[in-house]
């Protein structure tokens, strides 16, 4: 098993697929808490004209690469949910290249060099209906979630396609 789960012998592999998929939901909570608490972070992202650009580029791929549902722009991170089209380059050149475009126009907008975004992002593959509108919502409240607005329409870089309401 990855992730430092050892398998067990007793327990089927499906059972073990769901231990998995429980730690990389505990592990997704518990980065995210992180990223809303820390304040050693850089938060270009609250400045408007550098969230602009990143909503722009998330927008720009909807059709092209992927179906865009939805995103929310935090100060430091950003959350979104989409499902790759077929034809489409892997999810990982996907961001590779949003991440390249964004950091350089982000960077120029700042009048600053280096490195933008971190080197990893971290992806969830959503493979039950269910967790469909649980992950979309969670998305949605994060900035509820952070305390900065009380309902995640007044938060300014949150997106959602209108046919999922």
């Amino acid at each position: 098993m990855r992730r430092g789960i050892l398998a067990h012998k007793d327990l089927t592999e499906k059972e073990q697929r769901e231990l998995l998929y429980v730690e990389q939901k505990k592990f997704f909570a518990s980065t995210d808490d992180y990223l809303d608490s820390n304040l050693n972070e850089p938060y270009w992202l609250r400045e408007k004209k550098i969230a602009e650009i990143v909503a722009e580029a998330l927008e720009h791929r909807d059709g092209k690469q992927y179906e865009l549902h939805g995103y929310t722009i935090m100060p430091n991170h950003v959350h979104m949910m989409m499902s790759p089209l077929p034809g489409a380059p892997v999810l990982h050149k996907v961001m590779q290249d949003m991440k390249k475009f964004t950091g350089l126009h982000c960077n120029r907008q700042l009048g600053r060099d280096g490195q933008f975004w971190e080197d990893e992002s971290y992806d969830h593959v959503v493979r039950q209906n269910g967790e469909f509108y649980r992950i979309l919502n969670y998305i949605l409240r994060n900035p509820v979630k952070a305390r900065f607005v009380k309902e995640w329409q007044q938060w300014p870089f949150t997106f959602v396609k209108t046919d999922l309401l």
